[in-house]
């Protein structure tokens, strides 16, 4: 599993050289689809998560409305399609029958489909009116890792490629990725706007590769807080907006190399209900992060967090950025502990909070003697629905 994340800077080399080459619209993507009015994203697994994740991203910068589900589900509730819906299969292997199955549907509705997969021979690979090779090569690991960050970062680029090919980023999203990046623009026309917009996304995919290789050489903190949760019975991930599925994805890859009962959930959402059942016993990680227009999510999750501690004692991680010291003097009066990962308040954060996140549970299950990557009842492709 190690192997397989240290592999992740060279991937996020290859797919920037192979679909954002420097000076170029993004290339290789070809999707024959003149109005797209829906967008579906459909996976099992950590596939799931990666669309759950990608979909806020692309629904902003596309201005489509994009739908994830379980493909074990679709499959199976008639869905109604049409033409003009774009539907979006990612597997790792290509060849998961879940997958393959709702794949099937989708063509008989008549929707175009476009495959996500890391094996270009696979049936849905080649079943898909078009599709998308993520480059991840074999993983050592049963547990997604590699894969899943490359398919975050394909997701994303569908995005951009759907934004640049429709132009739908405005003027006033360019402003913001723009101060995002330290600097002021002047006014500028839409066109030119999105142009700008645009760049902006894929010079943060570029630099991808340096900062992830800097978050895996080290590695302190994540053991330290591994040291904290490895032994536990039960654990709670939070997240609001795109890092509800990175709670997920973190809850999954616990499960599955650590066995321990994690469970992840939309931060607000866990208020309603779930909370009855949090106690001093159950640690909470509270994935918080700050960019653009997520402003409103940020300060959300700051005040969820503290209720979780005041109302039932919980013992918090929060997963951060470094430099982000308002959460800090927020929660000053707590006994909270902090997991910091450079640079992260960006559209694109997941893509480092999952490398994090990956290590931690990697650290956890080595802690408990686990055989990180042969997990007990897992094989690498579901072949039976």
């Amino acid at each position: 599993m190690l192997s397989d994340i240290k592999d992740e800077p060279e991937i996020f080399k290859k797919l920037a050289e192979v679909y954002l080459p420097e000076g170029k619209p993004v290339q290789n993507i070809n999707i024959n689809l003149e109005k797209i009015s829906k967008i579906y994203i459909i996976a099992s697994g950590s596939s799931r998560n990666a669309g759950n994740i990608t979909r806020y991203f692309i629904e902003s910068v596309a201005q489509i409305p994009v739908t994830v589900e379980h493909a074990s589900e679709f499959s199976v509730r008639n869905p109604v399609l049409s033409s003009n819906d774009l539907v979006i299969f990612v597997s790792q292997s290509g060849e998961t029958s879940d997958v393959l199955a709702a794949l099937q549907v989708a063509k008989t509705k008549g929707a175009y489909t476009f495959a996500v997969t890391n094996n270009e021979a696979s049936t849905i690979h080649t079943t898909a009116d078009s599709a998308m090779f993520i480059y991840a090569g074999k993983e050592t690991s049963i547990p997604a890792t590699k894969s899943f960050a490359s398919q975050l970062v394909c997701l994303y680029i569908i995005g951009i490629y759907l934004a640049e090919k429709n132009n739908t980023i405005s003027g006033e999203q360019a402003d913001c990725e723009q101060r995002l990046e330290g600097g002021l623009c002047p006014p500028v026309m839409p066109f030119m706007a999105s142009n700008q917009a645009i760049e902006s996304y894929k010079q943060k995919i570029y630099r991808m590769p340096e900062k992830i290789e800097k978050l895996i050489s080290n590695t302190e903190e994540i053991e330290k807080i591994a040291q904290k949760l490895h032994d536990k019975k039960s654990l709670i991930i939070l997240g609001r907006g795109q890092n509800f599925g990175l709670a997920e994805e973190c809850s999954l890859k616990i499960k599955e190399t650590c066995y321990v009962n994690a469970s992840g959930y939309p931060t607000g959402e866990f208020l309603h209900g779930h909370l009855a059942m949090l106690d001093e016993n159950s640690p909470v990680i509270s994935i918080i992060t700050k960019y653009g227009h997520d402003e409103a999510n940020y300060t959300l999750s700051i005040g969820n967090t503290m209720q979780l501690i005041k109302k039932r004692n919980a013992d918090v991680v929060i997963v951060k950025d470094r430099s982000d010291t308002y959460i800090n003097s927020k929660l000053s009066e707590f006994s909270v502990e902090y997991l910091n990962i450079s640079e992260f308040n960006e559209e694109f954060s997941p893509v480092y909070s999952a490398v994090v996140l990956h290590l931690l549970t990697y650290k956890m299950a080595e802690l408990l003697g686990n055989d990180v990557n042969n997990p007990r009842s897992l094989s690498k492709t579901v072949s039976a629905e």
